[in-house]
Order: structure tokens, then C-alpha cells, then sequence
């Protein structure tokens, strides 16, 4: 019976050892695309935009800028973004966001990009506008792309 329960333990470790997802290193370019995606969605306030480019996982979180509390899971933030004006297929957005001082963090399978955003009219003066800091925390996801699985939003003012 002791052989068998080793044998059994053995193959048991050797299995789960194969079968670990390989971690991979997440490239800037990469980064560097969902950030512009990210930026997409809010120009064009498609809300199809957000199964690509977030963790659609009842994990992912969202802190909002707009108000109190944590979002937690995907299908939570979903209607957050309808609450904004965001439909299928999009509509012209009356207001630009964008960001400046972006800095980012690459680790193995994930990345931290930190930035100070800016929403309203870009042809007035920058402190005219709402703005705050944001932080994003991105992940490889189970099909090996790369997802927003963490978004914080505040306000300076």
C-alpha cells in the first residue's frame, strides 16, 4: 500500500509540475498598446472595447474617481461605464481624456503604469480640467494577453 500511495504522490507532483503555466515576460510594446487601447475606449466610449481590454474575471477591481468604494469583478464595472455614457458600438465623446507622466513598471507576467489623467477640453489650460492620478495593474490573463486587472482613479481636487 506504501508503494502505491508513492507511486500515486509522486506521479501527482510530477503532473502538477508540468502543467504550470510558463511565466512570461510582459513587453513595453505591449504595455504600451493597452494603455492606447484603454485611451480608445474613452474616445470613443464603446463599451465593447471593455471585454478587450479588461481581466473579465470576478477578481478584477476597480477604485472610480467618480465614486465611493471598490467595483469588484467585471461585471460590477461593466454598468459603472453605462453610467458614463458608454454604449455598443460607441458615440462621438464630447470631453478628451488623456495622460501625462506615465510611468510604468514591468514585472514577469505583469505591469504597473502610473500616470496623472486628464478629462475635459485639451484647448483650455491643464489645471481647467479634471484631473487626478491613475495607477493600472496589468496581467496576462489565461489566453496569454495582456488585461487591466486593476484600476485606480482619484481626483487632486
Amino acid at each position: 500500500m506504501k508503494k502505491v500511495f508513492i507511486i500515486v504522490l509522486v506521479g501527482l507532483i510530477s503532473w502538477s509540475c508540468q502543467t504550470k503555466k510558463e511565466v512570461r515576460e510582459v513587453s513595453e510594446e505591449e504595455v504600451n498598446r493597452l494603455v492606447d487601447r484603454w485611451l480608445s475606449l474613452w474616445s470613443s466610449y464603446d463599451l465593447d472595447l471593455l471585454d478587450q481590454i479588461f481581466w473579465k474575471d470576478d477578481q478584477m477591481t476597480y477604485f472610480s474617481s467618480e465614486q465611493r468604494g471598490l467595483i469588484v469583478g467585471f461585471d460590477k464595472m461593466r454598468p459603472h461605464h453605462i453610467n458614463f455614457g458608454f454604449v455598443a458600438g460607441g458615440k462621438e465623446a464630447a470631453k478628451s481624456l488623456w495622460l501625462e507622466e506615465i510611468h510604468t513598471v514591468r514585472h514577469k507576467d505583469m505591469a504597473v503604469v502610473d500616470a496623472v489623467w486628464y478629462f475635459g477640453d485639451r484647448t483650455i489650460p491643464k489645471d481647467s480640467v479634471q484631473n487626478g492620478p491613475v495607477t493600472f495593474v496589468m496581467v496576462v490573463d489565461q489566453k496569454d494577453q495582456l488585461k487591466i486587472a486593476h484600476t485606480h482613479f482619484a481626483n487632486y481636487e
